[in-house]
């Protein structure tokens, strides 16, 4: 009996790769996860303003590709550090967030009204500012949610200084590390640290994509007619400025009953709808009134 392996058949390895989720694919070896850079660039703004809630309205914030790095060496890149570990099924794992120490001292500061200025360095927080980092780590939680947007919800449960109290990953476990580098006034350069066990991830590469990666829903054509129609009847105001005079205020504050202003009407003159501008016309009559010709219709931008 041959034990030797059956070929696979091209068209099946086809299309188990085109069901393959994009939060994951592999690659020389590798795990790549695309689906991190949209979560990231929604993390990155709703951290900005997170942070500008805070009382730092002009911060800015850059996000960096996402690297492959140990746990160990993650968090020495933050050390003295600050830890925020959640807990977000189906993901098979916790997702971690850190930031430098001094980071949240400057935001505890600001937050009660002064300037982000450091005193001096210290280890231990006082009872205020471990009640702001629980805050800001809830807070980070939710945003963290949004930004998945397919059913990852992370819910805090623990905040410490002490790498060693972040059960379930250990020294040797790899990370998908995103930086987000904060720019601006005082927290120029500071930066806070989101990481996933590459394990975890890997347990829901079957997961459905994000909303904004799928196909768009059919359109119902009976809603469209109505929505033409609907549209169709609605009025909107149509203007024409036929003379614009200018006189000195000399003049103006000499007027009296029975004064005339000379008119001078051009040839051409403008039609608004809505107060944006739409056509140019010639004065004319209609039926014994008074009419504008259409010569002209303006050409708006595509999305006009």
């Amino acid at each position: 009996m041959s034990l030797e392996p059956k070929p696979v058949d091209a068209s099946a390895k086809q299309a188990a790769d085109a069901k393959a989720s994009l939060l994951l694919r592999k690659a020389e070896g590798s795990y790549a996860f695309p689906v991190l850079d949209s979560v990231g660039n929604q993390f990155a703004r709703s951290l900005r303003d997170l942070i500008r809630a805070l009382g730092a309205p002009t911060v800015q914030i850059e996000r960096e590709a996402a690297v492959q790095m140990r746990f160990t060496d993650w968090c020495q890149a933050v050390s003295p550090g600050l830890f925020w570990r959640y807990h977000a099924p189906p993901l098979k794992g916790p997702v971690l967030l850190a930031t430098a120490r001094p980071l949240l001292l400057q935001l505890v500061d600001i937050f009660y009204g002064g300037k982000g200025q450091l005193a001096g360095e210290r280890e231990e927080l006082t009872d205020a500012e471990e009640r702001f980092a629980a805050r800001l780590g809830r807070d980070m939680g939710q945003q963290l949610a949004a930004a998945w947007k397919m059913g990852i919800e992370p819910e805090l449960d623990c905040v410490t200084s002490d790498p060693a109290k972040l059960a379930a990953v250990r020294g040797d476990d790899e990370l998908l590390v995103q930086r987000f580098t904060l720019r601006g006034g005082v927290f120029e350069g500071r930066t806070i640290l989101c990481a996933y066990p590459q394990a975890a991830l890997r347990g829901i590469a079957g997961a459905e994509p994000v909303p904004e990666m799928r196909d768009g829903p059919a359109i119902d054509p009976a809603w469209t007619a109505t929505l033409n129609r609907a549209l169709k009847t609605v009025r909107v105001p149509v203007r024409s400025v036929l003379a614009r005079p200018e006189i000195s205020l000399v003049k103006l504050l000499s007027l009296e009953v029975g004064d005339i202003i000379p008119l001078t009407i051009p040839r051409n003159v403008p039609v608004t709808v809505a107060g944006r501008s739409f056509a140019s016309g010639s004065i004319g009559e209609s039926n014994g009134n008074a009419a504008i010709l259409i010569e002209t219709v303006e050409k708006g931008s595509d999305d006009e």
